[in-house]
């Protein structure tokens, strides 16, 4: 009995270390003022789109660091409520390849005040690519907005961002399995 209360307290210990959240890829707001903005918010149509396709972005990933990177999520229409309809964010790196996709069934314009909007979503977010070394849940990602202009003679902004993307990487099984393995020898080791 005693054995197999250790087993569940490592097997425990295992997954919990393992669910660790991180900093999946992250980029300071590239645009040197607001005449190169991220986003354009159309307040008539009701509609956020966004993207980065010139030199100057760098993404720094849990696989390394990428120079030149572009980005682009299509049109998206927003509710009454900073409600975003579900879409797609796609990196690509310097040669074009996609590198990190963010999916999203629904996500949130914040205004937060003094000028402050974030864009973000917390739930039904998925990451792939070839950036991620592991599968990941718990998924989250942020745009923080930064020099908001006002669209001329209509409702709605421009601004530049920054962005960060979080999650908690799942280790194969097989690792599972040697840190438990591990730690039952310790624990054999101990009792001699």
């Amino acid at each position: 009995m005693r054995a197999f209360s250790t087993l569940v307290i490592l097997a425990l210990m295992a997954t919990s270390a393992a669910a660790e959240t991180l900093t999946i890829a992250t980029f300071a707001d590239p645009a040197e003022d607001a005449s190169t903005p991220l986003f354009t918010f159309d307040g008539v149509s009701n509609i956020i789109e966004g993207g980065w396709d010139v030199p100057g972005l760098t993404l720094e990933t849990v696989s390394g660091t990428f120079e030149n990177v572009t980005f682009r999520m299509d049109p998206l229409l927003v509710d009454g409520f900073g409600e975003v309809q579900a879409g797609d964010i796609v990196f690509r790196d310097s040669d074009n390849n996609e590198i990190f996709t963010v999916g999203f069934d629904s996500a949130q314009i914040n205004v937060l005040g003094l000028g402050a909007t974030e864009f973000l979503a917390t739930n039904e977010v998925t990451f792939s690519g070839s950036i991620l070394p592991l599968p990941v849940q718990m998924e989250s990602f942020s745009f923080g907005f930064s020099n908001q202009t006002q669209l001329p003679g209509a409702p709605g902004f421009t601004a530049t961002a920054s962005f960060t993307a979080s999650g908690e990487l799942v280790p194969e099984p097989a690792t599972l399995a040697l840190t438990l393995l591990g730690g039952c020898c310790v624990l054999r080791r101990k009792r001699r």
